[in-house]
């Protein structure tokens, strides 16, 4: 009976054994298959906000060298009298208006994307991008055009604002992504 028992014991243990291999094994394969989805996501999201960063910088600095564009030309131009106002003014809005829209679109989408730090930057961008377009769209008279004072202080907003979102936007790309980082970096 001694022996009985002893073999009874051993097949218990092995089938213990086997069973608490196989839920281990299955526990282990399971979190494995979810890592590796969460830094494939991850990847995908870094590339997906590469891309965003890199148009928005983009958008960025063509808009804000179409806006010293428009200025520097109709500071040049000379208008016979203020009854043409109207006209400039409708001017002015007609060549502002897609810049900006073409610059406010590349800011949302980063927004979008994230993370917090970057669509932080994008507050001060979107602060700087309204204080450029008011400086443009200003009203002065006609042969001294905008104030200059305005659209200086609105160009080294513009600046700043640029400097910021490229750091949080490089910092943001620098963490690749890992299984133990995944909920902090996005």
């Amino acid at each position: 009976m001694g022996e009985q028992w002893g073999t009874v014991t051993a097949a218990v243990i092995a089938a213990v054994g086997a069973l608490a291999g196989t839920g281990l094994g299955v526990f282990v394969g399971r979190r494995q298959v979810v890592d590796q989805a969460a830094v494939e996501h991850g990847q995908w999201l870094r590339g997906q906000r590469q891309e965003a960063y890199i148009a928005l910088l983009t958008s960025w600095d063509t808009g804000v060298s179409q806006f010293r564009d428009l200025i520097e030309g109709w500071v040049r131009e000379e208008r016979p009298d203020e009854e043409v106002w109207e006209e400039v003014e409708r001017e002015v809005w007609t060549a502002v208006t897609p810049v900006s829209e073409s610059m406010q679109r590349a800011i949302e989408r980063v927004e979008l994307l994230g993370p917090q730090s970057v669509e932080d930057a994008c507050v001060h961008l979107n602060d700087a991008l309204k204080a450029l377009r008011d400086a443009v769209t200003q009203k002065g008279t006609i042969r001294n055009w905008g104030d200059s004072t305005a659209y200086e202080n609105a160009w080294s907003q513009a600046t700043a604002a640029r400097v910021t979102f490229l750091t949080a936007s490089r910092n943001a790309l620098r963490v690749a992504p890992a299984p133990g980082r995944l909920q902090r970096a996005s």
